[in-house]
């Protein structure tokens, strides 16, 4: 029984080294995995750290100096980096807005000409208007990076105005103590006086107060969006992009049967020529990527009502190059690989990878600057790019002609590639 058992053993090594491509997959894509994920995840948790700062646009349109006051503390703060200007030039709230716009930066902050002044005035009132402070930022950026770098601002912007306010409010606390106290009763002031002063280093005299100062999150002025978008919107087409580069898998392994089974041969034989067999062959996987993208999105808006954007035809043209480009990578790993293991096994280890790469599964803004360069390398980064630009920035046609001439390219690339390397027999 033992030889048995090591006679199939034998056999079926042998079977496994026949095919030295496939059996390396096996190994090289739970690698690949792991380097990539975890490159991609220090983003998530090393970002706001030393290594890995975020980057913040701060226009300061102030008056007075409670915003350059708080700017300096913020610059103090490790893991945030402030960028006031940019070329040598201060930024402007135009300026910083199509920063955002050109995707170079994720978040502005934005602190306005009365910024002083009101905080100043509700030391007085508590009923006065606020002086807002805007963040402004791309639609397509979570919470994940925000919150954080909300909540250090805020901190800070309310620590400086509880300093701006007190000395006024402890000079009008002494005028209505002096005129509540009668004159035979002045030798009591100090006493009342110290009493007053004890409560504002307890904090007791600041509780109720109003800072004067309220928070807006908006995207800039260059995005059409009437709403920040919730995180399935943000989320939606990226797991339709993932899902439409599976087809590589069927695709690949379609081509194959028919090759083994003599289909392509016998085609051959027919008053076909090899151009119009191989169109026929990708179209219906064409038309399936086409069904994916509007069943998901279906769901999408059925289930998480989120919106479409506001401009079909760019929507249309996204998904028509990105399916292309799909069927294109299908193809060229269809003229590739040798045997039907290693088509599996490539078709699978390039779904996972480009996927993780192109940020499906991790966004590109939590990545190191490194990985954020090479996930451009991707086709499905641009189609993700694409996708955002209609349905979470409110963009247009004209917006989405850069990412799908890059898809494009990459369509061309890859049906180049395949019919180099495509053979019939």
């Amino acid at each position: 029984m033992l030889y048995q058992i090591y006679a199939i053993t034998v056999k079926e090594l042998k079977i496994l080294l026949r095919d030295p491509g496939a059996l390396s997959i096996l190994f090289i894509m739970p690698v690949m995995f792991i380097l990539v994920m975890t490159f991609a995840l220090n983003g998530v948790f090393d970002g706001g750290s030393e290594n890995n700062p975020t980057s913040l646009l701060v226009v300061n349109a102030d008056h007075g100096a409670s915003a350059a006051r708080v700017i300096d503390d913020l610059k103090t703060v490790e893991g945030m980096r402030i960028i006031e200007e940019v070329n040598g030039q201060p930024l402007t709230r135009e300026s910083a807005d199509q920063l955002i716009v050109d995707g170079q930066y994720g978040v502005e902050i934005y602190f306005p000409v009365d910024f002083s002044e009101k905080i100043k005035a509700a030391a007085h009132s508590q009923s006065g208007e606020n002086t807002v402070v805007s963040f402004i930022v791309d639609p397509s950026m979570g919470n994940a990076v925000l919150g954080p770098v909300r909540g250090t601002v805020q901190g800070y912007v309310e620590r400086q105005a509880s300093i701006s306010q007190a000395p006024i409010r402890i000079d009008d606390g002494f005028t209505k103590v002096l005129q509540s106290v009668p004159e035979a009763a002045l030798p009591l002031v100090n006493q009342v006086v110290s009493t007053f002063n004890q409560g504002f280093t307890d904090g007791d005299g600041l509780e109720n107060a109003s800072l004067g100062v309220s928070y807006e999150v908006k995207p800039p002025d260059g995005f059409k969006v009437e709403e920040m978008p919730s995180s399935a919107q943000q989320n939606v087409p990226g797991y339709t992009i993932f899902g439409i580069f599976f087809i590589l898998q069927p695709l690949a392994l379609s081509i194959y049967e028919e090759k083994t089974a003599g289909t392509f041969r016998r085609l051959q034989a027919a008053p076909l020529n090899r151009a119009a067999l191989l169109i026929g062959k990708l179209t219906p996987f064409f038309i399936i990527n086409l069904l994916q993208i509007v069943i998901m999105f279906a769901v999408g808006m059925l289930v998480f009502h989120i919106s479409l954007g506001s401009d079909f035809l760019a929507l249309a043209l996204v998904a028509i190059v990105a399916s292309l480009a799909a069927n294109g990578l299908g193809l060229m790993v269809t003229a590739l690989a040798k045997t039907r293991e290693q088509m599996s096994g490539v078709a699978t280890l390039l779904s996972v990878t480009l996927a993780a790469l192109g940020g499906m599964m991790v966004p590109t803004f939590v990545m190191p600057d490194a990985l954020q360069v090479v996930s451009k390398l991707t086709p499905h980064a641009w189609a993700l790019q694409g996708f955002q630009d209609v349905m979470v920035r409110g963009q247009g046609l004209v917006s989405v002609l850069p990412e799908t001439g890059i898809l494009l390219a990459f369509a061309t690339v890859f049906f180049g590639v395949a019919l180099w390397r495509f053979r019939f027999e």
